[in-house]
């Protein structure tokens, strides 16, 4: 949690009152939250609150609070935030979901409102699923897939805080090499006709990026070995927005299950053979 305080409607006497203040609660059962540090409302003040956590509490992530005041933020709606944060997905193999909060306050002479602050999280990251469909038409084949990487994403960037959570532009590290991450598909196999499994989740940074991915995939056909092979491919170039998820759909098809396409077993009749002459036979009648 971060916070600072100044006096109504004006910049001055500014303090930052939380700082990385850890606010957990009990159990996942309870929606009672509580941290260490306890401050308390004091009359005539603005507040101002940021709060961002990932999937595992760990602060995989950078916050920078501005060392001033700016004098444009006012108490209410037109409040999205402040401060800059700073992600490396690759450090995490993009396992690590980002989310943050913000909320504001103003205090009266008599502390009228000492209620509970709200916070609503929104998504930072883009998220994307890797969806691997059977599209036999034969009837039989069964595909098992494995080693799935994703690669070309951004490795690492920053966005200041301050808009609506929709609109936040992620900006990419500088000379930021791209990087490759692995991904894991619960129960790969045996994937039957017709049928798809995704992939788990990664996060990403949002932004304009040219996805690849790879994966081995080992066909059955009746139980039987029928070809094993890796594949890759590219995604288009698009733009990932924050708070989004996207499904990059993989299909696997007689026109790619070996390379350069299934070859179907097919028949021609050449002819028919004329039937052959053979000995007469005479009918005795009596």
């Amino acid at each position: 949690m971060f916070g600072c305080v100044t006096d109504n409607n004006a910049a001055t006497n500014h303090s930052v009152i939380f700082n990385s203040e850890i606010v957990t609660r009990e159990d996942l059962s309870s929606n009672n939250w509580s941290y260490t540090n306890t401050q308390y409302w004091a009359p005539n003040k603005d507040y101002y609150f940021v709060a961002i956590s990932t999937n595992n509490m760990e602060p995989k992530w950078t916050f920078t609070v501005p060392d001033t005041h700016d004098a444009t933020l006012k108490v209410g709606e037109t409040f999205k935030g402040y401060g800059t944060v700073e992600m490396n997905i690759a450090e995490e193999n993009a396992d690590r979901d980002l989310v943050y909060a913000y909320a504001s306050r103003a205090t009266n002479a008599e502390i009228t409102d000492a209620s509970q602050v709200h916070l609503t999280f929104n998504h930072m990251l883009s998220r994307i699923v890797v969806n691997f469909k059977n599209d036999m038409t034969t009837s039989g084949y069964t595909m098992s897939i494995s080693n799935i990487k994703i690669g070309g994403l951004t490795a690492a960037g920053s966005v200041d805080l301050g808009v609506a959570p929709s609109a936040l532009a992620w900006k990419p590290a500088n000379e930021d090499p791209g990087t490759t991450v692995s991904v894991s598909i619960p129960d790969g196999n045996g994937i039957a006709i017709a049928q798809a499994l995704s992939s788990d989740s990664k996060f990403i940074i949002p932004g304009s990026q040219e996805l690849e991915i790879s994966f081995d995939v080992d066909v059955k056909l009746n139980g039987a070995a029928y070809s094993k092979r890796s594949m890759s491919g590219k995604i288009a170039e698009a733009t990932y927005a924050p708070g989004c998820s996207y499904k990059l759909n993989a299909s696997i098809s007689a026109e790619n299950i070996v390379p350069g396409g299934a070859k179907p077993i097919e028949f021609i009749v050449d002819a028919v053979n004329t039937w052959g002459d053979d000995t007469d036979s005479d009918v005795d009648f009596n």
